[in-house]
């Protein structure tokens, strides 16, 4: 049995990379197409199963002086990764569904998917951020019921038939949406991820997805991101079970996705990276049916100095812990 420079057995776990596209103080170093093509293809080349960007479109003042942080397109980023690859999932982690017209997003989504010969995940989530729902003209207290109809509309659309919807800001009248999106055998195509730690969250998940984003809350988090606690192992593995039941109630077969990272553990690179508990953490979350762990390998509201070279440099230093090379 291979073992990993720890000591520890190989782990069987999807990695799945976080871009630094959010470092906009950094632009020419992580948001160029250049930049995004060389770190999603060396990605690629590693073993990693994928690549993900997340979504702030409006971030306020307050929310980037409490530790928020930028992002660039997450559609447009992904589409310039997926030019540069062949194999690696894309996932949108996470897509703020309500910011936009369902419409429009069925058409970015399906044409992102058919542009990746069918390698989009499309994680998505209600959203936090009121200031980012006022900046984009929603509804911020019925986003869950949005979310809910637009997601309805999602697979509507998918279909290629005519659909006709009337709601908040759209009136549909027999739209036909083409291109349908490449992938066409999963339960939800694109496969959907359902970002959140609520009861509606988890009820998505078996409505309308195929995997589940949790999120960790650490120091009372939760309050801040609206959502139900999470704050450690028991508490995550109480809601897997959750879901784990859910699922088996409404007939859906075999497991959803889950992804999540060790949070308690450190994220590698930073002061409080602890090596031994973090691969200890994923072998305890692989038993508990987490399937992916997203990796932030760089500082996510705060400044980052390195260059591309040495970001890539801590990709590959990263795969060697965990053994994603050649596994």
């Amino acid at each position: 049995m291979l073992t990993n420079t720890l000591g520890f057995q190989r782990i069987q776990m999807q990695y799945i990379l976080g871009l630094p596209t959010d470092h906009v103080e950094s632009i020419d170093q992580f948001g160029t197409s250049e930049a995004i093509s060389e770190i999603a293809s060396t990605v690629e080349e590693i073993g990693y199963a994928g690549i993900f960007v997340t979504d702030h479109p409006a971030p306020s003042k307050s929310f980037l002086n409490a530790g928020g942080h930028h992002t660039l397109d997450p559609m447009v980023t992904l589409a310039a990764a997926a030019t540069a690859t062949k194999k690696i999932k894309l996932l949108t982690n996470l897509y703020i569904l309500t910011y936009r017209n369902p419409f429009l997003t069925a058409k970015v989504v399906s044409s992102l998917d058919n542009l990746s010969a069918g390698r989009l995940i499309l994680g998505i989530g209600a959203g936090y951020l009121e200031d980012e729902f006022l900046a984009t003209g929603v509804d911020y207290e019925n986003r869950g019921q949005l979310l809910n109809e637009y997601l309805e509309i999602l697979g509507q659309a998918w279909t290629g038939n005519p659909i006709s919807a009337k709601g908040q800001g759209y009136d549909a009248r027999e739209i036909i949406s083409l291109p349908i999106p490449s992938q066409k055998t999963g339960f939800s195509s694109p496969p959907i991820w359902v970002g959140g730690n609520s009861k509606n969250a988890l009820e998505r998940v078996v409505r309308f997805g195929e995997g589940w984003i949790p999120m960790a809350t650490p120091k009372g988090m939760e309050k801040f991101v609206k959502t139900t606690a999470i704050t450690d192992m028991a508490a995550l593995e109480k809601r897997i079970s959750i879901l784990n039941e859910k699922w088996s109630k409404h007939g859906r077969k075999g497991k959803p996705f889950i992804s999540i990272e060790p949070w308690d553990a450190g994220r590698f690179g930073s002061k409080n990276w602890e090596p031994q508990k973090y691969l200890e953490r994923i072998q305890e979350m692989s038993e508990m049916g987490i399937t992916h762990i997203p990796v932030m390998l760089s500082p996510i509201g705060k400044e980052y100095e390195a260059t591309r070279v040495e970001f890539l440099d801590s990709v590959d230093e990263y795969a060697e812990i965990v053994q994603i090379k050649n596994s």
